[in-house]
């Protein structure tokens, strides 16, 4: 599904982003206040088939799993004048709605078709590791003017899968691991993160430092099942081959 912001996969037998893909520019970061309910509100996909909807997800947070509706394409990257007519979505207040068409953009990272159960606690919030790698690159945009292609994703063992949910509906799949990818101009940075459960012993376990969830390409695709990058042709092998360590050392300046 083609959005204004993304390109998104959807999992329709675990009810969740298999995969989606986006462009993360500093142009991007002028979001509206999403404290603004206009803004903060998630939405039914029009376009899904049995579409799960905000209520679906309804005293997970209070079980002890802590379950939150995790973005796969990040709020943070919904703003901007996609459309070039000098208008954005919102005023500056974030009260009133400006541009319709920058406004969608924001509506469509809201549905819930971008959203897979994650724990808020442990991964999602404050401390979590994919808290702290959107908050990363995020600051990389925010300091130094960066920008990132990113594709992300969810990734479910062959049995065994958890399904949450309304009592009467638990057919939202709980994925056991997560993955993301960051192209950056020193190369592609993959990232692989137990979630649920460790699928293989490469994904690192949620308590691991984000340096040690560093994998290879060729790894998230094996687990995957997806094929990245297949367009660039010959270029394909090198361009995965890159170190994902030395490039993410590159990218943030540390040793």
């Amino acid at each position: 599904m083609v959005r204004r912001g993304y390109v998104l996969s959807y999992d329709h037998t675990h009810r969740v982003p298999r995969w989606a893909s986006w462009h993360a520019s500093p142009a991007y970061r002028a979001v509206p206040d999403r404290d603004v309910s206009r803004w903060g509100r998630f939405h039914t996909d029009p376009d899904i088939t049995n579409p799960v909807e905000d209520d679906d997800f309804d005293g997970l947070f209070r079980t002890a799993d802590n379950f939150a509706r995790g973005h796969i394409v990040p709020y943070y990257i919904s703003g901007g004048d996609r459309d070039g007519d000098s208008l954005g979505a919102a005023d500056a207040e974030g009260d009133e709605l400006v541009d319709l068409d920058d406004a969608c953009t924001v509506f469509e990272i809201m549905y819930m078709s971008n959203i897979a159960p994650q724990y808020h606690y442990r991964f999602n919030g404050s401390g979590g590791l994919w808290y702290e790698l959107e908050t990363a690159l995020r600051d990389l945009i925010d300091s130094q003017d960066a920008e990132f292609h990113v594709i992300a994703g969810t990734v479910f063992g062959a049995q065994d899968v958890q399904f949450v949910g309304p009592a009467n509906d638990q057919t939202i799949g709980v994925p056991d691991m997560f993955f993301k990818i960051v192209v950056t101009d020193a190369g592609p940075i993959g990232f692989l993160f137990t979630h649920r459960r460790q699928l293989i012993p490469e994904a690192c376990p949620l308590e691991a430092e984000l340096v040690d969830c560093i994998v290879p390409i060729s790894v998230i695709e094996n687990v995957s099942g997806l094929d990245f990058f297949s367009s660039l042709g010959p270029t394909e092998s090198g361009f995965e081959t890159i170190d994902g360590l030395a490039a993410w050392q590159t990218v943030t300046g540390t040793p």
